[in-house]
Order: structure tokens, then sequence, then C-alpha cells
């Protein structure tokens, strides 16, 4: 074999007889079409319905799974309220078994600042 010798590929190995119809002509015989011409549209559709299903389920989980939060009030601890002091600093109002506290919260550290029970006029530091 020399290397000026064409290789030989599917197209050539057609027969002299083999008429070629462009895609969309009307001159076109049945049996001419492809037998996996209309699964494309089905696989497109199929792709477009995971990819909707996926971006929904994202959209949920990155807004902290309000369908999930149904119904669950019967937590221990509880969040009541922040505010943030800028600097990765907050004050935070938590409860937990119908007591309140204020909390300061920083990147290194979490102290009990005060309790905010009703009951008790004098803060606890």
């Amino acid at each position: 074999m020399s290397a000026a010798e064409p290789s030989a590929s599917p197209a050539d190995a057609r027969s002299a007889d083999t008429v070629l119809y462009p895609k969309d002509s009307p001159a076109r015989p049945a049996s001419a079409s492809t037998t996996d011409e209309g699964r494309g549209g089905s696989w497109m559709l199929a792709g477009a319905l995971l990819l909707a299903m996926g971006g929904g389920w994202m959209l949920i989980r990155r807004r902290g799974m309000p369908l999930a939060r149904v119904g669950r009030t019967d937590r221990l601890i509880r969040i009541e309220e922040t505010k943030s002091l800028g600097n990765r600093q907050y004050l935070v109002v938590a409860g937990c078994e119908g007591r309140r506290f204020l909390l300061g919260v920083t990147a290194g550290q979490i102290q009990m600042l005060s309790s905010l029970d009703e009951n008790d006029d004098t803060p606890e530091l």
C-alpha cells in the first residue's frame, strides 16, 4: 500500500445505481427515508423536560425549600429576628422552650448578651 492511495469511504461504497435525493425533496420516494428521522424531536422534548425539572428543583433548593417547611412548627430552637451590625456581626433574638435570648454573633464566636423573658427585669451579662 502506498501513501498516495485514497482510502475507501462509505460514500464511495455506494453502487453506481444509487440515486441521492435532498432531504425535503418532493420527488424523494418513501423507501429513501431514514428510520430515525422522527426520533430527534422526541429526544429533544425529553431533554427539555429533564432540564425544566432540574431547574425547578434547583429553584426550590435555592429559595430555602419552602415546600419542605410547610407544617414544621415543632422546632425546639427558633431564630425570631436578626439585625446586621455590619462586618459579619449580628444581633439575634433566639427562642427555646418558651424563653427568648439576645445573642451576639460574630465570625469567630456566639455570645449570649441577655435573657429577654418578660418576668425577668434584669439583663444577664
